[in-house]
């Protein structure tokens, strides 16, 4: 028998759900009566209706769909009617990608999402690779009751050595191993040499037996240095290799315990990796990233809420399939409570960052190659290819979101932030829905404002390894641990000795307390600051810590200080 051709009623109803115009309470309704078989003309018309402005918007809108995504906290942009893209905060656990050349909208899009996302999470890692873009959210940031803390690269205190809570200390030599054979582009011979000493220095100072107690990368480069018996290629090339990034980052890298992980992942930070060199910026990276995720994964951390969101700009060196190990991770972290969202220049892409992004999106791009790779990805028609390729400008992008009434790729602009003066951005120009979603922020802000949270990471925990200070590849060390010796730690004056105690005992205050704290008058006060400041022993940073008044001096014990009060003592 023939079969009957369906009704127009039953035509419309087939397209209303799979393009999602029945998702609202009257939708809902109407679709409940007309599969009932109950629906009168009232009803037909108003779906018939629905599918007829679809299917007109739809003419304008090219080859994508109209997106119906409208729930959730997180607004990633708006469709060609100026309704809102919602996704919750927790889908962003799925990991999100972006691809866009130079100018295409990438930064302004990450800088929006980071401004919702801000007050859902917990820590939140802001990555500035070249140049310094995520420092003008201070003030909205501070709008919203909270602090983002700017820390150059030199200002961290790092050991990449540290064994991350939960972790197995041999498991982390393996780990660390590769890592370190990576970021210095090392041969594969040098992997069995960098582990095997690593797990000689672990017994040595006792981690494998449970010690708090690190081996620095110092200690590393020393005992590679004494093995005679080892591969001479093999061990030549770890120590070229080793030697400029450690005296580039010799005051970052001298901790035995450096920051963890687990107490950043507390804060807001923007990391400035544009004052050091690619291998720094790819050991820093590897330094904050990898630990806090071997110890969730470690932990059996499962299907929790997220609570760390990590954005990176400009992140090729994080997603090539050549990186740091991010591709090993990216699929073992998912639902510990981790949100990654990576903006890149170009397709140089890991597959498995491809298979474990499910948030993806695409702006202008500049290489054919580009879209390819992006919209096989995405799983885009060849007509959805061509239109893409010809119609995306700066500030739109394609997207496709992890949940949501189907996966459709879909076509999207990002609200214009101009960040460039201090007051609210101006997002609702004809997005009456967007209205609301950042604060408003008066008065202004200057380059020292954005250091105005950096006191109270320097207030963490940490242990300096005094006898490396002053390291030098031609200097005379021990990478045993010990007392710090007189040449680590040079002769001061009682005074001094005393205004470096008190800035180590109370970090974070303005400079004119301690003349009280070190038992010393105002103007001497003065003067061994400037003294102390010169000699390299104290860093200070001009900072906000009210929200009136001029700016403080807040004064950073430098390792050369903790050395050298150590050294006095013993």
């Amino acid at each position: 028998m023939p079969i009957d051709k369906p009704s127009q009623t039953a035509l419309d109803l087939l397209y209303s759900v799979q393009n999602g115009l029945l998702e609202d309470p009257v939708g809902r309704a109407m679709r409940r009566v007309i599969q009932l078989g109950v629906a009168g003309n009232t009803e037909i018309g108003w779906l018939h209706e629905r599918v007829t402005k679809h299917k007109t918007a739809q003419m304008y809108a090219g080859p994508f769909q109209q997106t119906g995504k409208t729930h959730g906290e997180i607004v990633h942009g708006t469709d060609d009617k100026g309704l809102p893209i919602r996704q919750t905060v927790q889908a962003m656990s799925a990991h999100t990608l972006t691809l866009g050349g130079s100018g295409s909208g990438k930064t302004t899009k990450s800088r929006w999402m980071i401004l919702q996302a801000a007050k859902h999470v917990k820590g939140l890692f802001l990555f500035d690779f070249r140049k310094r873009e995520y420092r003008c959210l201070v003030p909205w940031f501070a709008a919203m009751g909270t602090t983002l803390k700017v820390v150059p690269a030199r200002a961290l205190r790092l050991n990449p050595l540290e064994v991350p809570h939960h972790v197995a200390p041999y498991s982390w030599a393996t780990r660390v191993a590769d890592v370190l054979v990576q970021v210095f582009r090392l041969p594969a011979r040098a992997t069995k040499l960098i582990n095997v000493t690593l797990l000689e220095l672990f017994d040595r100072f006792g981690v494998s037996q449970g010690g708090r107690r690190f081996p620095t990368l110092f200690d590393l480069r020393e005992a590679v240095a004494g093995k005679a018996t080892a591969n001479a290629p093999a061990r030549m090339a770890v120590i070229d290799a080793m030697d400029p990034v450690l005296m580039s980052l010799r005051s970052v890298l001298c901790y035995r315990r450096g920051w963890s992980t687990s107490d950043l992942a507390k804060h807001h930070i923007v990391f400035e990796l544009d004052g050091v060199g690619e291998v720094e910026k790819d050991l820093i990276l590897s330094s904050l990233i990898l630990p806090e995720f071997t110890s969730r994964v470690a932990a059996g951390v499962s299907n929790k809420r997220m609570n760390l969101l990590v954005c990176c700009d400009e992140a090729a060196r994080l997603v090539s399939a050549t990186g740091t190990g991010l591709a090993d991770q990216i699929g073992l972290i998912r639902g510990t409570g981790i949100g990654l969202e990576l903006s890149i220049q170009f397709a140089d892409i890991a597959p498995a960052i491809l298979s474990n992004s499910a948030n993806k999106f695409i702006a202008r791009c500049g290489s054919a190659s580009d879209y390819s790779t992006m919209a096989e990805a995405m799983g885009l028609t060849s007509e959805q290819r061509r239109y893409m390729a010809q119609h995306l400008v700066s500030g739109r992008f394609v997207g496709q979101l992890a949940e949501g009434p189907g996966r459709s790729p879909f076509w999207m602009r990002v609200p214009y932030l101009d960040f460039s003066k201090p007051s609210s951005p101006k997002t609702a120009q004809g997005h009456p829905a967007l209205a609301g979603l950042l604060p408003a922020v008066g008065g202004s802000m200057d380059a020292a404002d954005a250091t105005a949270g950096l006191a109270e990471l320097l207030a963490l925990p940490t242990e300096v390894a005094g006898e490396f200070v002053d390291w030098s590849p031609n200097g005379q060390r021990t990478s045993q641990a010990g007392p710090v010796t007189s040449s680590a730690a040079p002769l001061l004056s009682d005074g001094e000795s005393r205004f470096l105690q008190a800035v180590i005992d109370h970090p974070g205050k303005p400079s004119s307390a301690y003349a009280k704290l070190a038992g010393v008058g105002t103007h001497q006060a003065i003067a061994l600051r400037k003294q102390l400041i010169e000699n390299g022993y104290l860093r200070e940073h001009r900072v906000n810590i009210s929200s009136q008044g001029r700016g403080s001096i807040v004064l950073e014990p430098l390792p050369k200080a903790q050395a050298a009060v150590q050294g006095k003592e013993n």
